[in-house]
């Protein structure tokens, strides 16, 4: 006897596949993320959040390996795509 799968069941299985699919980012490296889409070096990221430029770059670092990113560029992208690149005001 096959068990027979309800449109919530079979919707719950396509909802937890697609979670599986997105890289989950720590909330350090959303940090990171939006200040690199929104255009903030290695060193001006470690000022504001009060770690070393080698720190904030390590997490620039760690962001592309897990969302399969090879540049800024496509980070500015991801970011601006996910809703995950609020404007702030920069002060230099």
């Amino acid at each position: 006897m096959t068990a027979r799968r309800t449109p919530k069941a079979k919707q719950t299985a396509e909802v937890k596949a697609v979670r599986r699919v997105v890289p989950r980012l720590t909330a350090r490296e959303r940090q990171v993320l939006n200040l690199v889409a929104n255009g903030y070096t290695s060193r001006e990221i470690g000022e504001k959040l009060g770690i070393s430029p080698r720190t904030a770059e390590t997490h620039r670092v760690n962001i592309g390996r897990r969302l399969g990113i090879r540049n800024v560029a496509q980070m500015v992208r991801y970011a601006i795509e996910n809703d995950l690149s609020p404007v702030t005001k920069r002060s230099r």
